[in-house]
Order: structure tokens, then sequence, then C-alpha cells
């Protein structure tokens, strides 16, 4: 598949959440994380400043608050070439991922695998899928299709963790279990579901 081709199956851009999905340093440049951390040294600055805190200690505190902010801008400007990174993964996989954007976003829980001709054996295929996650497995077989759970549970407390974690699953997925077995059983198209 060509860049352009796998252009057309992402996003023209992406937001600020599919940029941070792609990298494990984009959890830290989530807004409630880095606003939780902003009301950490806050409060430490205001609890100083109460108590009668040398300057110096304020000053520093002060400082601090600004610092998960200002991590969070760096993070989003670093991950501002996520979409170009994954338009270069697309297009060195020998068949077509559909829907991949619902993965960047956040959501998504099977890959629907369209075989060309034979589909491999379920029992073989959980065992390949058992290398990459125990939780990553067959749940559905057809005549030329077959449904693989990605497995990944979301965190109620920091979805962004969970977000990078199904994406580097489904990576993972692909990377290690269909591209091997193209080889035997050619892939017609991936589609997350």
């Amino acid at each position: 598949m060509d860049k352009r081709s796998a252009g057309e199956l992402v996003a023209e851009s992406f937001s600020r959440l599919m940029n941070a999905t792609t990298s494990p340093a984009g959890i830290a440049g989530d807004p409630p994380i880095a606003a939780a951390a902003t009301a950490v040294f806050l409060l430490s600055y205001l609890g100083a400043r109460q108590a009668g805190a040398p300057p110096t200690v304020q000053l520093v505190l002060l400082v601090l608050v600004g610092v998960p902010t200002a991590v969070a801008i760096v993070i989003a400007l670093a991950l501002l070439g996520a979409r170009g990174r994954v338009i270069d993964w697309l297009a060195g996989l020998p068949f077509p991922v559909e829907n991949m954007n619902s993965v960047l976003n956040g959501l998504g829980d099977g890959l629907e695998v369209t075989f060309k001709d034979t589909v491999p054996e379920t029992p073989a295929l959980n065992t390949q899928l058992d290398a990459v996650h125990t939780d990553s497995f067959v749940t559905d077989t057809t005549e030329q299709v077959v449904v693989i759970r990605i497995g990944v549970v979301d965190s109620k407390r920091n979805p962004a963790a969970s977000n990078h974690r199904r994406y580097r699953r489904v990576l993972d997925l692909i990377e290690r279990v269909l591209v091997p077995l193209y080889e035997n059983h050619p892939i017609e198209s991936v589609r997350v579901r």
C-alpha cells in the first residue's frame, strides 16, 4: 500500500487525543493529569505562603505551579507528527487496516480479519494471540472472517493510559501475529470494530 492510500484510512488531521494515544508520553500531556499536578503545586504554594515560608521556597513552589502545563504543551507539540508516523506504519503493511481512527480515539474492542482464501485454525491462531497477551483471542469465525478480541479494559481513572495500551496492543497483534500469518493465509483486510 502506498502512503496516499494509507493516508485515506485515517483522519485528515489528528486531534490532541489521537496524537496522545500514539505515545506513552501522551499520558503526561493529558489535561486532567496536568491539572491535578498543577493543583498539588498550587496548594503547596498557597500553604507555604499562608505559613510564612521563606520567600525562596514560595518562589520555587510558584514556579512549579506552571511546570505541568508547560510539560503538557511540550508533549502536545512533540506529538504533532503522529499522523505521519501512523501513515508510514499503515503503508508498510501488506494489507489495509480500516477504521484505525477508532483506536486512536480510544475505542474499538476487536479486529475483524477478512482472509482471501484459507482461514487459519482457531486453536493455532489463539496460541499466537496468547503470545501477545492472554486477553486477546478469537471470538468469532465465519467462512472468511475471524474476529479477534483486542482485550484492553478501559481505566476509569486514567483513560489516556487505556487508549495508548489499546493502540499498542493493536500494533502488536498486527505486527506479531497477522503480518507473519499473511504468508500462509493471505489477508484481504483488517477492520477495527
